[in-house]
Parts: C-alpha cells; structure tokens; sequence
C-alpha cells in the first residue's frame, strides 16, 4: 500500500488548476486591416485557431503533470508492506529474536566475535522498538533458552538490552527450528496485533538450518534417542549419541506461520570462515599396562582452503610430541603420535592446534589409565575353579599379569564388582535375584563377564538373566560315538579372536555334556562351535560391556578343555580383550547430566569432582530398583574434571569433556537458500548490520518514493522546456501565409 511520510504537502496539490486558469484566461488580440474583403483572414484564423488550441492543451497537460509530480515530491509517498489501514501513523507490533548460541559464534570476524555482533544487534532492534510494541527474545541450543519467555512491554526495552549484551553462548550446537516455533507460538497467542516481526541472527554455518525443509516438504522428524546398549556402543566422537529428541509441537512446521509475520535472517561473521581443530581421537590399544608404549591417532577437520598446520600432543600439560600436516579444506585427516611408556595411574592428555579465528575448539582433551595388573573375579568352589585359577595366573614366560581373586558364590555380595576387568562365573548359579542385577549393572557399566555352566545349575537358572547370548534349551550328555570335536572359527576377525587365529593350529576337544542353545537373542553371535552349528563360545554386546557364554564347564566334568593347549591362551585373551572393552571412555562430549556408575564407578555420595576451573561440579543421587545411582549435572566446561573422596583424598583426573565438533565445521550457506529453506511467506535476509536495519527501516516506515518523483519531474520539465520553444519555432505568422497580388487583391499561398 502507499502512505505519506508528509501527507500535509497533499493540501498544495491545488496548484494543479494553476496551468488551467493560466489557459482559460489566455486571451488573443484582434487585429483590424483595412482591407475590402476578410474572407481569406477569416479562413486562416479559423485554420490557426483550432491548431492552436490542440497545441496548448497538450502543453497544458505536461505543466499540470509538472505541478502534481512537485507536489507529490514533497510529500514524500512510500509503498508499505503492512496491512491497510495504518497510513497515517505507526502500527504497534509484537517482535520475536532468536540469536543462534552455539559456540561457532565466538568466531572471531574482525574485532569482535560474531556473538558479540549478534547481541549488540538484537539489543539495538529492542531499543529500537516503539512506546506501543512489545517483544520477547530466545537463544537457539541444544534446547530452546528462553530470554524473555513471554511479550514484554516496551518499558523493559533497556533493563533488556543490557541483559542481551551480557548474555554468553553455549558450548554446543543449536537447533533453529524449535527455538523459531516457539517465538512464533508466543505470537500467536496475541491475535489482535496487525504486525509481527520474527528475527533470527545467525552466524553464516550451514548447520543449523539443515533441521529446516523446504516449502512443500513433510515436516522434519524428532530423532530417536539410542536404546541404552546401542547408546553405550555408539561410536566415541559420534555428535549423534549426545542428541536429544525434539519436542513435537517445537518440530518445524512452517504452516503454522502466520502470512503477516515477516521473518529477517541476520547471517553475520565471515562468509569464507577458516577453521582447523581435532575432531577425535583414538587409543591402541584400548587397555594399557603400566610401561607399555601405545599409539594415539588424531582426527583433524579444516574448513576453508588447504593449509599447513602444526599439531602438539601433551601429556600431564608437559609437551611430548609435535607435528606438522597439511589439512585440505573439507575434508578430515588422521594424525598418529607414539606415546611414551607412562606408569600406573591416570594420565591426563591433550591434542592442540594452533590458536585461530575460533579458539574454543583448538584442544581436544582425553585419559588414559594405566594398570599395574588386570583384577579379574573368579566365583565358584574350589574344585571347579582349580583349572581356571591355575590358567589366569600363570604368566607366559614370566609372571602372569592377571590378578586373580576366587570367592564362593555367597561371598559375591561383599565385592565391589566396579574394580575388576573382567568377572569368571564357574558353576556359580544359581544366584540371588540382586546379585544378577549388580553383575547385569556391571557388564553395562563397561566389564566383561564369563559364564562357564556346570551341573549345579538348572535350566530355569539360566531363564532368569537378561543379558545371555542365548537362553539354553538343554543340558544333553554326548553320544560316546560324537564326543570328539574340533573347533570352528565362526568369527575370526573378532579381536577376541585374531591373536588365537594366528597360531595356526585348530583344536579338538572330547566333549561328554553341553549346553544346547538353538536361538541367538539380538545382537549376539557365535565364536567359536563344534561343529554342525553346535555353539561352544558365544558372546552378547551388553551396554559398555561384553557377556560371553561358553557351553561346557571349566573343569573336567564336561570336557577336556582345560587340559587342552587352546584352554589358557584363550582365558588370558578373554581378559585381556574384557579389559579393553571394560575401559573407560578416554572422554565425554559436554552434557548437562552424566550418569556416573557407568563412566566413574569410584564416585560415591562422598565424592569432589571438579571442573577445569576448579569449580566444583554437583553430584546427585536416586535410587532405582534398590540401586543408589549417581548423576553429574552441568558438565558444560570443556577440559579435565578431577574426584577426590574418602577414599581417594589425593584428586586424580577423572573425567575428559570436549565440546561435540559439529560447530568445528564452519562451511558458510548460501544466502539464497535461506527463504527456501524457511518456507515462509515473507523472509527478508541480511548479511550486515547496516542491511538488516535498512530492512526494518524499509519495511516499517517504507519506501519513500520523493527521490524518483523528483527525478521524473526534471524529465518532464525539460520535455516541457523543449516542447514550448518547438511549438513557438513551429507557428507561421499571417504575413507568411497571404500574399498580395498585383491586382490589389490579399490571397492565401495555398490557393
């Protein structure tokens, strides 16, 4: 629509009627000659009269045109986006800002970082509001951050604009969408305002708005939280395990929009960013033994074109190593350092790289735990356990580096089952209902647990876990004819499996009784059989941890197993593969609560941890099931957490947090694709302050059109100019028309 930005410059609009007057007033002389005879001068003013009078009307139009056009120019037209009916005056309106807070905002564009140039922004478009208008204000994370979670009046303008300027970004990733659908839910719930004004500010990173679809498409889906034992398995450094399910009514859905809501997208900071910074990392091998050298490979991302980099790896913040790699832009390079032998304990260790435009994600941080000894768990009699025990600790050319210790299976209540690798059930079941609880709790928790049957148990005993590769169906005594077995690798590239493979000889086994296990539950498989699909080691991922089943007994009763070769070298991999799968995670993406019996089993109620900054980090506790479980809350601070209790008065490093990496990836958008992507009716995109308010301005007060007027009014003016002396050029005078003859007679030329 078109408003007046001076509409009292309208009421001089009457000078129109000026040319008007100016031509109806215009009288023409006559002129008397004494001739005889008129009827020539009579034709030729008739002639000239009607000529004349069409040439003046067409000067008068071009005059009249010239004094609305000047008048129209003072008054100051503009073409508005509003609604009708507010011309005159200034509509109130309700404002919604959304600022991106993930941490790629502390890229530092010039002398300032992005997020400092995203709240002076959001500040300056409160301040900028009207006495009538109201607004409230959102920070995209992880999860939606409420500023001012309802309208505010215009009074709170400043009170909220000193707020926003202190405000700090997250140390994670954000999510638009959902912090977009609840500003515009906030609207809504105002239907008699006539404008509304959305303003999301952003950094130019592609990642937040892959949530979006474009216009047309279905609704974007929540993502499922992993099942606990696929969350406990879930790759370390996969940004996918930390995500939490999208609320449905904050799922992006872009019908819900009102078509008079005009959404600005503010993309500010560079548009060609460069970034480098360690993605991950990876420890082989998993378990370390005190003095032992091992190998950490790094994973680097770059955005950006390709450049050198230096990378340094520290060890209890001493420098131990330093390289240098190119990093092309896009892409993810690997790095590998040999670590130096280090001694019992835990080592806490970074990976760095070179200080840059954004310095929040140039450390990657990660433990190590050294062990003196492997503490393994032997439950059983003394009778069935003899072989077992006598095959753990023996070494191999020296002394074994297995630490084992036997309890019976009523004595298993007294062990804090936390502090062993690996736990070897012979012959032990039955068991209580809690004791199979904290053993299913542990396997989850990261340990490895071994399950040799025996004659004391019975089928139903079997039935009552939850956490076997398979649930037998029998307990068959072998034909004298079918006992003689050899074994089958099913599974040979199982790291259980390698080192047993290499040796090249394939065992067989007299076996008089065994287990029948006829159907695998999910996830499990079979190691190693007996042929004819008859299983002999079975295994079952469980949580952090692994259950492994065999389907003969560990003494003599079932099988010639422990008298065979084969029996310790795969009781000695069995821990030493259960001790590496039962370590601790080397680190923890940052988080608002951590579980602690699963990634800390020595924190008690009792227990200090520490953040980076020596703040002391909030422990919880909750019972579930007649278990005391402990929570961390607020693991936000990227670096190394220290526990100290009771029994540990010394604090050691405990826990490793590092920001998730996907912000590490700062390849911009295109700013075309925004409006697309929004699927809104109305999106005005910014990639400036400046552009942005001129936006605003353009859009709340209009676009004035004085300037073109005035152009066009100097184009008609001089066409005017032209047209007047043509014209006055252009008429012949009477003199130039009539000739005297020589008779005395005034003639016309043309006759």
């Amino acid at each position: 629509m078109i408003s007046f930005l001076n509409p009292f410059f309208l009421a001089f609009g009457a000078t129109v009627l000026v040319p008007l007057v100016l031509h109806m007033i215009q009288s023409s002389k006559t002129v008397r000659l004494p001739f005889s005879s008129v009827r020539f001068l009579k034709l030729a003013e008739k002639r000239s009269s009607r000529r004349i009078k069409m040439e003046n009307f067409l000067l008068w139009l071009l005059r009249t045109l010239l004094m609305l056009l000047l008048t129209l120019a003072f008054a100051m037209p503009m073409i508005r986006t509003t609604q009708f009916g507010k011309s005159l005056g200034r509509a109130a309106r309700d404002v919604a800002i959304v600022i991106d807070a993930s941490y790629s905002m502390e890229y530092k564009a010039g002398r300032q970082t992005v997020w400092q140039e995203a709240t002076d922004v959001a500040a300056s478009i409160v301040l900028g509001l009207s006495d009538r208008d109201r607004f409230c204000v959102y920070l995209a994370g992880e999860a939606v951050i409420p500023v001012c979670e309802q309208l505010l009046d215009a009074e709170k303008r400043e009170e909220t604009a000193t707020r926003i300027r202190a405000l700090k970004p997250r140390e994670g990733s954000s999510m638009l969408g959902p912090a977009l659908m609840a500003a515009n839910a906030v609207l809504e719930q105002e239907k008699s305002r006539v404008e509304r004004e959305i303003h999301v500010i952003s950094d130019t990173h592609a990642l937040p708005w892959r949530g979006f679809k474009p216009a047309g498409a279905k609704p974007a889906e929540a993502k499922a939280v992993p099942a606990p034992d696929e969350k406990a398995k879930a790759t370390p450094g996969d940004p996918a395990e930390v995500k939490e399910v999208i609320p449905p009514d904050l799922l992006w859905d872009p019908s819900k929009f009102n078509d008079r809501t005009v959404c600005f997208a503010t993309l500010l900071g560079s548009q060609t960013p460069e970034n480098a910074a360690p993605l991950n990392i990876e420890i082989e091998p998993r378990l370390i033994t005190a003095e032992t050298p091992c190998k950490v490979t790094v994973t680097l991302g770059r955005t950006g074109p390709a450049a050198e980099t230096a990378v340094t790896l520290y060890l209890d913040n001493k420098e131990v190593a330093r390289r240098s790699i190119t990093l092309a832009g896009g892409s993810k390079s690997q790095l590998s350092f040999a670590l130096p032998p280090v001694g019992p304990g835990a080592h806490a260790l970074r990976v760095e790289t070179p200080e840059d435009s954004l310095p929040i994600d140039n450390a990657f941080h990660f433990l190590i735990r050294a062990k003196a000894k492997l503490p393994t768990l032997c439950v059983g009699d003394e009778r069935t356990t003899f072989f077992l025990r006598a095959a753990l600790g023996a070494g191999t050319g020296g002394a074994s580096s297995i630490n084992v210790k036997y309890v019976t299976p009523d004595r298993l209540s007294e062990e804090a089952l936390q502090s062993y690798v690996s736990i070897f059930l012979c012959n032990a079941m039955p068991l209580p209902g809690q004791e199979l609880s904290r053993l299913e709790q542990y396997v989850k928790a990261g340990g490895g647990l071994v399950i040799f049957p025996g004659n004391a148990a019975g089928l139903a005993d079997y039935a009552a876990w939850s956490c076997l590769p398979s649930v037998p169906s029998s307990i068959s005594d072998i034909p004298l004819a079918q006992r003689k077995r050899s074994l089958n690798w099913d599974k040979p590239q199982h790291p259980m499996l390698v080192a047993l493979k290499e040796g090249g000889a394939v065992p067989s086994l007299v076996i008089t009784r065994q287990l029948k296990c006829e159907k695998l539950v999910n996830k499990a498989q079979i190691l190693v059989s007996t042929g004819s699909g008859f299983p002999f080691l079975m295994s079952r991922p469980v949580g952090r941890g692994e259950v492994f089943l065999f389907t003969v007994s560990a003494d003599k009763s079932w099988s010639d197993f422990p008298l065979s070769p084969f029996y310790l070298p795969v009781l000695h991999q069995l821990v030493q593969y259960t001790a590496g799968a039962s370590v601790f995670s080397p680190f923890e993406w940052t988080t608002e609560i951590l579980p602690l019996q699963e990634i800390l089993p020595e924190a008690t109620r009792e227990s200090q941890l520490k953040g980076p900054d020596g703040a002391q980090v909030s422990i919880r506790s909750s019972v579930s099931e007649g278990q005391t479980l402990l929570h961390a809350e607020g693991l936000t601070k990227p670096g190394i957490y220290t526990l100290s209790g009771p029994q540990t008065p010394v604090p050691f490093p405990a826990l490793a947090i590092n920001l998730a990496r996907q912000e590490s990836d700062l390849t911009p958008i295109r700013v075309e694709e925004v409006p697309g992507l929004l699927g809104l009716k109305n999106v005005q995109v910014s990639t400036s302050r400046e552009d942005l308010f001129k936006k605003i301005e353009d859009y709340r007060i209009g676009k004035t059109l004085g300037e073109p007027l005035l152009w066009l009014l100097l184009l008609i003016a001089v066409l005017e100019s032209f047209y007047s002396n043509w014209l006055s050029r252009k008429g012949s005078k009477l003199t130039d028309t009539l000739v005297i003859q020589p008779s005395g007679k005034v003639s016309d030329k043309a006759t």
